[in-house]
């Protein structure tokens, strides 16, 4: 690995602490795409994530239900995706600093921009995850129908996480992978953003407070825990927002504004934003610690 040039052992790590942070904790994404995709009006499951997990787990098992529901794509996700967002991350920040001490905003547009480009090259993946999990249910051995989840009495559409990519373009043509970009992109240059510069400012405001001399496993499990719901409440609306364009079989604009109007902007953008905020807790009291902890391992410091 020492041979290996700086930028490519903080991408490995990025990517391979993500990878098993997001693929542990899958479950609780599935939740958050359940509730956000739902209907407010006439529910198939309870608004709360605790009794959603019960009626999953009593219908469709905990595997088959929560965890298994894009786990492929989720674990592809982290290997590319987010080694490309936090693992030049801070290669972007100091080429935007050039030696010069560092600023907040400098730390929020490396992170817009690793983010924002990041999800604009691999959006094809967050649409395929998007989808399997949307599709979580049993289906019927009779008929092949869906017997439960959010697509009952629906044809199930993606099995495979790779041959999922072939059939999108098949069915809708290659912008199918694309489908909800915008708001794609726009969360995850909000998210970068405010995750990672909230995260090493809070890092460096702590060790100045506390006089700490070097950074340590309680500090960054603080700090990625605060980062992580100041980024969720930030990223909220997108993210909703791009889940029902990713899932829903024709969606536009229009029927976006409908659904704020028919059950409140405020209400239908933060759908899901506590079983969001149950798994952004946990995944960052895992993914950035495991993160700097593999950086050490692979001797580019911390973040």
């Amino acid at each position: 690995m020492d041979n290996l040039p700086p930028v490519v052992r903080e991408c490995i790590a990025a990517g391979v602490g993500c990878s098993i942070a997001d693929g542990s904790l899958n479950a609780l994404e599935v939740t958050k795409v359940k509730l956000q995709l739902d209907s407010i009006k006439s529910p198939i499951y309870p608004r709360y994530p605790p009794s959603l997990i019960r009626q999953v787990v009593a219908e469709d098992g905990m595997w088959r239900g929560l965890m298994e529901p894009g786990l492929g794509a989720t674990i592809l996700r982290g290997c590319t995706y987010v080694a490309f967002r936090i693992g030049l991350y801070s290669s972007v920040r100091d080429a935007i600093t050039r030696g010069r001490p560092t600023t907040f905003s400098d730390q929020l547009l490396a992170g817009a921009v690793t983010g924002g480009i990041g999800s604009m090259l691999f959006c094809p993946i967050d649409v395929v995850r998007v989808r399997q999990q949307s599709d979580a249910g049993t289906v019927s051995k009779s008929t092949g129908l869906m017997k439960t989840g959010l697509r009952k009495g629906k044809i199930p559409r993606h099995k495979q996480t790779l041959s999922a990519f072939g059939e999108i373009v098949r069915s809708e043509g290659a912008l199918g992978l694309y489908k909800g970009a915008q708001f794609t992109i726009a969360r995850a240059a909000l998210l970068s953003a405010s995750q990672l510069a909230s995260y090493e400012s809070l890092k460096g405001a702590s060790r100045e407070m506390l006089n700490l001399e070097k950074e340590s496993t309680p500090l960054h499990l603080v700090c990625a825990l605060t980062s992580g719901l100041i980024a969720q409440t930030c990223i909220m609306p997108f993210d909703t927002a791009r889940s029902y364009f990713m899932a829903a079989e024709s969606p536009t604009f229009s029927s976006l504004i409908a659904l704020c109007q028919k059950e409140g902007a405020f209400n239908w953008a933060y759908r899901g934003y506590a079983a969001a905020c149950a798994r952004q807790g946990p995944i960052m009291l895992f993914q950035l610690p495991l993160i700097e902890k593999l950086r050490e391992l692979l001797g580019v410091g911390y973040l």
